[in-house]
């Protein structure tokens, strides 16, 4: 919906540079709200606001919102969609609307019920900065799970936030430092954009985040986490039948697209050959009769084109196909890495932003899509792995074991319980070593393995737990970047499985429900079989491919690059690296993608002059 920008001065009064200052963020996120800007400042609070016109698309509903008494201030960006509920309950304790919008209901809330009791009534998608003045307090908060971001930077005296890093690092006196440690991070594979910076000095909320910011300092906190709301006598106690299950799951999901679909401008649907999407889309068209689709069609390599149209023909929705060769591959790679502030290590990077850019060349502000599905309901193969890593003590393998030897493994495993888990030495994860670098995620796993101890037996807990721990760890990296890359085309993206009460609702499925008859996502395609072609839903889950063909040669660019120094490699080893990333796709992706990161923000080149260098590279090596 927006970009926001502000800064927080400990002690002295806001000045002519801090409001300077939120005019440059602001200019850095022109992208994000190209349809009306405005600032506020007080003593110690400078806010700026661009705004993407979506819900009530009057001046009146413009921000910085204040509250008629003054002493309430909000900037936000995303969507409440239960904003009607919510008004109609302020309106009965008394309060007043001026606007349609559901910025004036989010600001009501907070300032009549208070942050604590508020935020998590919200349902959406957010990141908020709401002061209050009464506390001479200022609250930042994100949605439950990292749909929409936020980024601060402690500097001296000020405290600067953003919706992006690139609007902090337009701020007088800010370097740009590249963190050395981050980049091995993510050079290892590491699910780590949504919640950490790869540039010094800047820190982005998690997901849930509730800070407070006062004379007292900082306080974090989160306002919910999947293991303090994780109830699991619902899980080992449920007898719903499946027909209940899918008559509910089909009301939720209903529900919720309607909800998605509230705007005061057109809307269309990312719709690929798969379950999630096609469903979505299928059911938008019932609250959207106008709704039309979108899908990439790569003329090289697999292409879901087909088998979107198949689903848009059965919902009789049109579909437009965004063709995406060669050369504008390489035209928009650096540019998708301008807007990820990282490395763009898959090639459906910048197939989105070409989605995402003739959607809004077609005139469509609102995008929906069907992320969330996979995490939520049990769709991605690691999670059936990690069902099968317990083997040995389910019935009748535990017969052929010790009850002391199955004893001491499960003491080993119990720490690295699912097939992602790191302390699981597999050949195929080259980078384990690497990965304990970052133990914010590996001990989560063990703590939600603990967490479900009374789920049996210990192949349903573990494929349960690595469905809970995707939702902080896979997830994080698809909402991240779906976000940036949309917003880089002012196309706000809607995951409608990502509303409370479908999050809700999944998390406490046993896991018959998510994984049956060696089929995952069980009951999700159940449901999907009345509105989309059984074709689809039955068809073998792909993940989205681009040919090699698209990037080969590009690797040439890390002989003498800024990667090399950043990683202070030897000289002898750059040429191994180069053969590589010559031989490997996701392997040169990763590489020639962060060569393209530190060029673009340590060596100060623009993403025109990297496309340039990009094609030069790929025309000398045929």
């Amino acid at each position: 919906m927006c970009g926001i920008a502000g800064v927080w001065r400990k002690r002295d009064p806001i000045g002519g540079g801090d409001i300077a200052d939120v005019a440059r963020m602001m200019q850095a996120l022109v992208h994000r709200g190209p349809d009306d800007h405005a600032s506020w400042n007080d003593r110690r609070l400078a806010l700026g606001h661009r705004r993407l016109s979506i819900i009530d698309l009057s001046a009146q509903a413009r921000e910085p919102m204040l509250t008629a008494c003054g002493q309430g201030v909000l900037v936000y960006n995303g969507e409440v969609y239960n904003y009607r509920s919510l008004r109609d309950t302020l309106r009965a304790e008394g309060r007043r609307f001026r606007t349609a919008s559901d910025t004036e209901v989010v600001l009501e809330a907070l300032h009549h019920w208070g942050p604590d009791q508020a935020i998590p009534m919200f349902d959406g998608m957010f990141a908020i900065a709401y002061f209050d003045a009464r506390a001479d307090a200022l609250w930042l908060a994100r949605d439950r799970l990292g749909i929409k971001p936020m980024s601060v930077a402690e500097m001296g005296e000020r405290i600067l936030f953003a919706s992006e890093d690139k609007a902090i690092l337009a701020c007088d006196g800010v370097e740009r430092t590249i963190d050395a440690r981050e980049i091995t991070l993510r050079l290892a594979w590491q699910s780590r954009d949504s919640c950490s910076s790869l540039f010094q000095g800047i820190e982005r909320l998690p997901p849930a985040a509730l800070w407070k910011i006062s004379d007292a300092g900082v306080e974090k906190r989160c306002f919910w986490h999947v293991l303090d709301v994780l109830d699991t006598a619902r899980i080992v106690g449920d007898t719903a039948t499946d027909a209940e299950h899918m008559a509910r799951l089909e009301a939720l999901i209903e529900d919720s697209v309607g909800l998605h679909c509230i705007a005061d401008t057109s809307l269309a649907a990312a719709c690929s050959g798969g379950v999630d999407s096609g469903l979505v889309t299928t059911l938008a068209k019932r609250f959207r009769p106008e709704m039309t689709a979108y899908v990439v069609d790569p003329r090289i390599g697999h292409s879901e084109a087909d088998d979107a149209q198949r689903t848009a023909s059965h919902a009789h929705v049109p579909l437009n196909r965004v063709p995406v060769d060669k050369d504008r591959f390489l035209d928009l790679w650096p540019k998708t890495i301008w807007h990820l502030e990282s490395d763009g290590w898959h090639a459906s990077h910048v197939c989105l932003l070409a989605l995402a850019e003739q959607c809004r060349a077609d005139g469509f502000k609102v995008l929906l899509t069907g992320e969330g599905a996979d995490e939520l309901f049990g769709g991605y193969d690691w999670q059936e792995a990690s069902l099968k890593l317990w083997r040995p003590w389910s019935w009748p393998g535990r017969l052929f074991r010790s009850r002391n030897k199955l004893a001491r493994r499960f003491e080993r495993q119990r720490h690295a319980p699912f097939r992602t888990a790191i302390g699981f030495a597999h050949g195929w994860d080259r980078n384990a070593v690497l990965r304990a670098l970052s133990p914010e995620l590996n001990f989560l796993q063990a703590r939600i393995f603990d967490r479900l101890e009374p789920v049996t037996p210990l192949g349903d807990r573990a494929f349960l737990g690595c469905c809970l721990h995707d939702m902080y760890s896979h997830l994080q990296d698809l909402l991240n970047r779906h976000d940036r890359l949309s917003m880089a085309a002012s196309v706000e993206l809607r995951v409608p499985f990502l509303e409370n009460r479908l999050i809700d609702f999944a998390i406490h499925l046993p896991r018959r429900h998510k994984y049956r008859q060696k089929q995952g996502k069980w009951l999700l395609k159940k449901v999907a079989e009345k509105h989309i072609p059984v074709q689809n839903v039955k068809a073998r889950k792909n993940g989205f491919q681009v040919s090699a063909n698209f990037t080969t040669g590009t690797e040439t660019l890390l002989n003498g690059g800024f990667l090399r120094d950043a990683m202070k490699w030897p000289a002898s080893s750059v040429a191994d690296l180069v053969d590589l990333a010559r031989r490997d796709q996701p392997s040169r992706l990763r590489l020639v993608g962060m060569e393209l990161f530190l060029r673009l923000h340590a060596g100060g080149q623009s993403a025109g002059q990297l496309s340039e260098a990009l094609h030069a590279a790929v025309a000398e090596a045929r």
